[in-house]
């Protein structure tokens, strides 16, 4: 089932209005073997909005504009109502065009995101939502249509080995606003702005610190070594750019614009960082220079890191200790098949 198609069947489901919710590491074969059909995979990437000049514990409707697949708007009039175990929601949904979203920011505030990576599965009457939230963790969401129909839900926990009792009233949203304190949403708005750019960033600061090490080893010429960062930020950028588009276009689901959109990112991250190397040959001697080229260089890779360990819940320190180890190989490596080249020739 292709994108467009997917999302059409999604909003159909938005309209099932019973549904019950549970924190999990379910993966997709244990549902696969209840007989479920896969549907597919799309990307939520959600804004939600509130009236400007209110708190969220003033509001209780709220507005939310969902980016799917990378390319599809959905207005979203939302007004969750919570009934015992099984939420229900009221809304009201239409497609926007990106130049509407501005009309929104006239009356509201931009409050907090949530990105997911949703699959969804069929079973008789039940649709399976497995949903992967950023910060949050994985969740199963299990909706139906009609409430004599919700028997089907307490079924499909049990066989899952779920314990219905742990299932969860709030909202996304909600939950985004009650586990984030302010540093951590402050992290969230860094890694909106500059996430999209991390592969290009991180194979910017590797590749651009082995030309510089390796060429410096090699000839000690402060020419050959700024001829090496431009050919890096020109020719790998435009490589690695192409690369990205043929591995987004290979995905299922993924359309071109989405496809494009990431390759002109991992160009644009990787083109404008390596520029940045530059720099200290411009104001320092060549030595130091070097140095300084090292430092940023590792720099920018605790802050990829960072945001991406944080983001994932994964280790940070680890995390950005494995990295910055790979990018010390890099430059031992790199200096010495320099200095190599330099016997040799």
């Amino acid at each position: 089932m292709d994108i467009k198609n997917l999302i059409q069947k999604e909003q159909e489901f938005a309209h099932y209005e019973f549904s019950l919710k549970v924190k999990t590491n379910i993966i997709e074969d244990d549902i696969l073997k209840l007989g479920a059909k896969r549907l597919g995979t799309v990307l939520h990437e959600d804004k939600y909005f509130i009236p400007k000049g209110k708190k969220i514990s003033e509001v209780t409707d709220l507005v939310r504009v969902r980016k799917e697949g990378g390319e599809i708007l959905l207005f979203t009039y939302k007004r969750p109502i919570l009934e015992g175990r099984i939420r229900r929601s009221l809304a009201t949904t239409k497609l926007i065009q990106e130049k509407e979203v501005t009309d929104v920011r006239k009356d509201y505030e931009e409050v907090v995101n949530v990105n997911k990576k949703r699959t969804i599965f069929l079973l008789g009457p039940v649709v399976i939502n497995l949903d992967k939230v950023e910060n949050l963790g994985n969740f199963i969401d299990l909706t139906v249509e009609k409430e004599e129909d919700c028997y089907q839900i307490d079924s499909l926990i049990k066989k899952l080995g779920l314990d219905p009792q742990n299932s969860i009233k709030l909202t996304y949203f909600q939950l985004t606003v009650i586990d984030l304190d302010p540093l951590q949403r402050i992290f969230v708005k860094i890694h909106e702005k500059f996430g999209k750019f991390s592969f290009g960033i991180s194979s910017a600061v590797l590749t651009t610190l082995g030309i510089i090490v390796g060429l410096n080893s090699a000839t000690a010429s402060k020419i050959a070594v700024i001829g090496g960062i431009v050919a890096v930020a020109i020719a790998d950028s435009l490589s690695d750019s192409i690369g990205m588009y043929a591995s987004k276009k290979a995905e299922r689901g993924v359309s071109s614009t989405t496809a494009f959109r990431s390759a002109l990112n991992v160009f644009l991250g990787k083109f404008v960082f390596t520029l940045t190397f530059i720099i200290p040959f411009i104001f320092f001697p060549f030595s130091f220079a070097i140095y300084i080229c090292i430092i940023w260089g590792l720099i920018l890779l605790t802050f990829v890191n960072f945001q991406i360990a944080f983001i994932h819940e994964e280790n940070i320190p680890k995390t950005i200790l494995k990295n910055i180890f790979i990018a010390i190989i890099i430059i031992i490596v790199s200096y010495f098949a320099g200095k190599g080249v330099a016997l040799i020739y």
